[in-house]
């Protein structure tokens, strides 16, 4: 995981924050290292995922998920894009714990939870590496982290990361959106429920 170009010490800390409580995870300053270079490091350390966030108005403003192909390819594949409303760093959250070593995250949705949801969690399993929890006590026992999907007040979706003992770890992460390339989905808010439409052309990096 790491960050774009330039980055300012919020969005630092939070990689910092989020490489906490991913499977495996691994931070890594990015200086002036192309995507090129950020793909054989990937190989290197044998990564199944490359994280780079990005900055907007001095903030954490998007996830590129990347896989790392299989040579003769030698490049990252855009999986998808997550986009940020906001996000609270752990230390800014009272009570928070700090997560070390995480081996296993879950991402779970409470029953209430409309379709929209569940099929971000999905998202966001496939692309972090994650699995489906069904029952959130049971995925306390059974993973390191539990990432807790619910709706935002003003994004589409608020995920907060909770570790095993129950109290939250990591950074809070406010979702405005999420392009989906795998899938051809675009996620993002509209007046009502959660909308769906094509992602369109143009990946962009």
């Amino acid at each position: 995981m790491t960050t774009s170009h330039r980055p300012t010490q919020r969005v630092r800390s939070f990689v910092k924050d989020l490489v906490s409580v991913l499977p495996g995870a691994e931070k890594l300053t990015r200086g002036k290292a192309t995507l090129r270079d950020l793909y054989y490091e990937a190989v290197a350390r044998g990564a199944q995922r490359v994280i780079v966030v990005s900055v907007w108005k001095g903030n954490p403003g998007t996830l590129h998920v990347y896989e790392p192909l299989e040579p003769p390819s030698l490049e990252l594949r855009l999986m998808a894009r997550i986009m940020l409303e906001g996000v609270r760093l752990s230390r800014e959250t009272p009570g928070a714990q700090r997560a070390y070593g995480a081996q296993s995250l879950g991402v779970y949705v409470p029953p209430a939870a409309g379709d929209e949801l569940h099929r971000l969690a999905d998202i966001l399993a496939r692309t972090l590496l994650a699995s489906i929890a069904i029952d959130y006590g049971e995925a306390l026992d059974r993973f390191d982290v539990v990432a807790v999907l619910d709706k935002g007040r003003s994004s589409i979706a608020e995920v907060e990361f909770r570790c095993s003992t129950g109290r939250v770890c990591g950074p809070l992460l406010r979702i405005a959106g999420v392009v989906d390339y795998d899938a051809g989905l675009r996620l993002h808010k509209a007046k009502g429920p959660l909308r769906e439409a094509s992602s369109g052309a143009g990946k962009g990096s």
